[in-house]
């Protein structure tokens, strides 16, 4: 979820663009160096041509703590940690980052639905790995009774009520889906030129 502290005047998506590029490096952001929610507001700054500050964080609780007191405008984080304080007003969403807009939510949109970012996805993800060596009839076991789990409806629901949608996949699948995040983050960083430091 893109979200902003309340002094930030943008309502949408394309009033954060606007504001952001009247005053550049004005705005800033915190989030731990090299996460999901950094590469998604790296992602942004690139698809967007704006520039904010980055300012290191030690993970999403302390990053939501920087904008909850005002020290930081802008916050990509899960949806898990930001919707409780959507909920009471202490941060403003402006939109969800993953490909549809979340159910439990309807009326917040997609960073997609905004002109220019079309395609925009990003978020974190959870999945069951193994070693290399595990039999293909034990990973195909586990990957029935995994996707069996997360069809029930009550855990549906209780994943939707949080901001999480479960993708049930094959292990062919859920291993072509790693590599493709694997060579499009690895674009990111070498086209942006970022670096852990």
């Amino acid at each position: 979820m893109l979200s902003v502290h309340p002094n930030v005047p943008a309502r949408n998506v394309k009033e954060l663009i606007a504001l952001a590029k009247k005053q550049p490096g004005k705005l800033n952001y915190s989030t731990g160096l090299g996460s999901a929610p950094h590469l998604a507001g790296l992602l942004f700054e690139q698809r967007t041509g704006i520039k904010w500050t980055y300012i290191p964080g030690k993970g999403g609780t302390q990053s939501m703590l920087t904008v909850l007191t005002g020290e930081c405008d802008v916050l990509f984080l899960g949806m898990l940690q930001t919707v409780a304080h959507v909920k009471s007003g202490k941060v403003r969403a402006l939109a969800v980052s993953s490909a549809q807009r979340d159910p439990y939510y309807p009326d917040v949109p997609t960073v997609g639905e905004t002109p220019g970012l079309q395609g925009f996805v990003t978020g974190s993800w959870q999945g069951i790995l193994a070693p290399a060596r595990t039999p293909p009839e034990l990973i195909a076991k586990i990957n029935a009774e995994g996707n069996r789990i997360t069809a029930l409806q009550d855990i549906k629901e209780k994943l939707g009520s949080q901001g999480t949608t479960p993708l049930p996949m094959t292990p062919a699948e859920f291993g072509k889906w790693l590599a493709e995040q694997k060579d499009r983050w690895a674009k990111l960083i070498k086209d942006t030129g970022f670096k852990l430091e």
